[in-house]
């Protein structure tokens, strides 16, 4: 029997590793190149965003601002930063809240608020009301704003601390949910 000479033997070598390299390529797991693949998703970036939301009346409610706001491609979440929402109905006692940051899940219309959350009313007619906190979400549907965070609450003069709030800014009540304690003045 004859032995193959060098460049057979290569030859025979080299057609083995494709072999086995098409073989391996084909049996391979699909999702592999799908995983070492980043996916571009679509997303969008806005400087000085405002969003103004309306009543059934056409009358404006609600406007959001952010100084920046940023869709995320892969949740298609969008972050805001330097947050002011102002809430004013034409008839009822109207409200300011900002924060340093802000989120809109995708799909949901609450907007959470976080870092340095102050909302403050603007009423003409009499002391205004100031809630600090680092975390709140508002419905813009529904004119709530929520916590189950430590709550700082100015009015008047007096300074109540509190862990939860929920504020109904349509019917002006303020609902303060566990360990009350204030300072009030008279």
């Amino acid at each position: 029997m004859r032995r193959p000479g060098p460049v057979g033997g290569l030859v025979a070598l080299l057609l083995l590793a494709l072999a086995s390299g098409f073989l391996w390529w084909r049996t391979r797991p699909a999702d592999t190149a799908i995983a070492t693949t980043p996916e571009l998703g679509v997303g969008y970036y806005a400087e000085d965003a405002r969003v103004s939301i309306t009543d059934e009346d056409g009358e404006l409610v609600v406007r959001i601002g952010a100084r920046s706001a940023v869709q995320e491609p892969t949740d298609g979440g969008v972050n805001l930063q330097g947050v002011t929402i102002d809430y004013d109905p034409k008839a009822d006692l109207p409200w300011t809240l900002t924060a340093s940051e802000g989120r809109i899940r995708a799909g949901v219309k609450m907007v959470e608020l976080s870092g340095d959350v102050v909302a403050t009313t603007r009423e003409a007619d009499g002391p205004a009301a100031t809630i600090r906190t680092d975390f709140l979400e508002f419905d813009p549907d529904t004119s709530i704003a929520a916590t189950d965070r430590s709550v700082v609450v100015e009015y008047a003069g007096s300074t109540v601390r509190a862990v939860g709030l929920r504020a109904a800014l349509r019917e002006d009540r303020l609902e303060l949910l566990t360990d009350v304690t204030g300072r009030y003045e008279q």
